[in-house]
């Protein structure tokens, strides 16, 4: 509520025409506000460089140290000789209290790229979000009430727990920043 009565305050003194240089200023913020493409990385939750890890899977490990996962399925990519799809046959990890229904685990090159677990419920999801933060680092107010996806932003590791309350499925993922973008990238993208 305070940022509407914000909001309606700056349109008052805009509408009110007293200064030029503000009211040009604050149209382009709330242009840039309304569009809802910016997104200001500075403001997002910055996990410790050291932190790669999570329940015993580090990221760009080898996948030899994994021997108990089953391969499910491999392609290949412009930039990946071999992407490996695999799953431990085992159960699901469970964590602080939520129990996954599937759990995925994706190689590039036999190196560990990305972690997918899946959810069900908007009550896992909470319980997740108190872990990860407990965990990985503190969100910021404002993105705390963003229900679809929030995410967590480092060196080595990009966190990434996603909801959608129409289906009440959920997804939690632990991600390789340098492997990720080798994975998507393709011949077509080499414009840097």
């Amino acid at each position: 509520m305070e940022d509407r009565d914000d909001l309606r305050t700056m349109l008052q003194v805009i509408a009110r025409g007293r200064h030029a240089s503000v009211q040009f200023f604050y149209m382009f913020l709330l242009s840039v506000a309304g569009t809802g493409f910016y997104v200001d990385r500075s403001f997002a939750v910055r996990i410790n460089g050291d932190l790669n890890e999570f329940n015993g899977y580090t990221m760009e490990a080898p996948l030899s140290l994994y021997p108990d996962l089953k391969q499910v399925k491999t392609w290949s990519t412009d930039f990946v000789k071999e992407v490996g799809l695999y799953e431990n046959p085992q159960e699901p990890p469970i964590i602080n209290g939520t129990r996954f229904t599937a759990a995925q685990y994706r190689f590039a090159d036999s190196r560990l790229e990305s972690i997918n677990l899946e959810f069900e419920g908007r009550e896992n999801r909470d319980r997740l979000l108190k872990w990860i933060e407990q965990h990985y680092g503190k969100l910021l107010p404002i993105e705390r009430k963003m229900i679809n996806q929030v995410e967590w932003h480092g060196d080595r590791l990009t966190i990434a727990l996603s909801y959608n309350p129409e289906t009440t499925l959920g997804r939690l993922w632990f991600i390789s920043p340098t492997l990720h973008h080798l994975v998507n990238k393709n011949i077509n993208d080499m414009t840097e």
